[in-house]
């Protein structure tokens, strides 16, 4: 056993060495860099940046761009391949996010004529114009109106014109009620400061508040996945997902796409058409994007939805049903 121990121990400290070793090599190759070779690792370390700049304002700022780019992703991934042996998972998980495509298309579409609309693009050709700067600030300025305006209606328009004020007048006449209503709010809100107050002190607040945001992510996704669920069972047909191969679905999806460019090749024209060659009714910056907001709202429910139903209706009831396997 000793002999077996003091020749594991070696070979450990062997290996410990090389290790040593290829790290101190490592360290030299990296001290015998050329000029050039820092100049472009300096190149290298300043494009990822850019591109993680750019990558979170496509995740997260404009979000529809980046859903409707890793969507499409997975349309050329289901089409690139026929087969005729039934849907895998992904198949199907594919399948059931056909709508969603059409949805965050439609948000694409708005949301690129919005830009359009607040003169973005016009003033993205030179980056260092502060009318660039400017018109992405009144953007986030918009934004902040629109947020007020929703707390406005809610909390002043609603909580304090439509319940407050009115509770008050009647509380008005009536001294006792009013004064054993304000005494009660008084220990009420008194209690609920002391509670907040020891729920941040303990930490138990931030507790809460995970459980919360954890709760709402976990809602959010069942609920996504009680849509998808929906759209195989009914929208596509449970039975077809079941007993057809992915070939008759890929036919499906082809058509859809097709029907999809030639939507948006005849949108672009008119919008070209009208916005710069009509000479009765030119349309107008609004126009424009009013049009857009159509164009979006019928490609996903006349393509996303109602074509999705429809050709798989059309194409199951047409075809021969599949064969039955002993």
């Amino acid at each position: 056993m000793n002999e077996k121990a003091m020749e594991m121990e070696d070979k450990s400290q062997q290996r410990r060495l090389i290790k040593e070793k290829k790290q101190k090599e490592k360290k030299v190759k990296v001290r015998e860099k050329t000029f050039w070779q820092i100049v472009w690792s300096g190149i290298l370390v300043f494009l990822k940046i850019i591109w993680k700049i750019i990558k979170f304002i496509l995740k997260y700022i404009l979000f529809p761009f980046w859903i409707t780019g890793a969507l499409m992703v997975k349309w050329y991934k289901f089409l690139r391949f026929r087969s005729d042996e039934p849907l895998t998972k992904e198949d199907r998980n594919f399948l059931s996010l056909i709508p969603h495509t059409f949805f965050m298309i439609g948000l694409t579409i708005v949301l690129f004529y919005l830009l359009f609309y607040l003169d973005v693009f016009e003033d993205t050709k030179n980056l260092i114009d502060p009318g660039f700067w400017a018109s992405v600030g009144s953007w986030f300025v918009d934004l902040g109106q629109g947020i007020y305006w929703l707390l406005d209606v809610i909390f002043v328009k609603f909580l304090w014109e439509m319940i407050v004020l009115p509770f008050a007048g009647i509380l008005q006449q009536h001294q006792w009620v009013s004064a054993a209503v304000l005494l009660a709010v008084v220990i009420v809100g008194g209690g609920l400061l002391i509670l907040l107050y020891n729920l941040i002190k303990k930490g138990k607040l931030i507790i809460w508040l995970k459980k919360v945001f954890r709760g709402l992510i976990d809602w959010v996704k069942n609920t996504h996945q009680k849509v998808k669920d929906f759209i195989l069972k009914y929208l596509i047909g449970e039975k077809y997902v079941n007993s057809r191969s992915k070939n008759f679905f890929w036919t499906n999806v082809l058509f859809q796409l097709i029907v999809t460019v030639t939507f948006f090749v005849f949108a672009i024209y008119m919008g070209i058409q009208k916005y710069f060659n009509d000479p009765i009714a030119p349309w107008g910056e609004g126009d424009v994007l009013r049009f857009a907001a159509y164009a979006a709202a019928i490609l996903f429910v006349g393509v996303g939805i109602f074509a999705t139903w429809f050709f798989t209706i059309v194409h199951g009831v047409s075809s021969d049903p599949p064969e039955k396997t002993e």
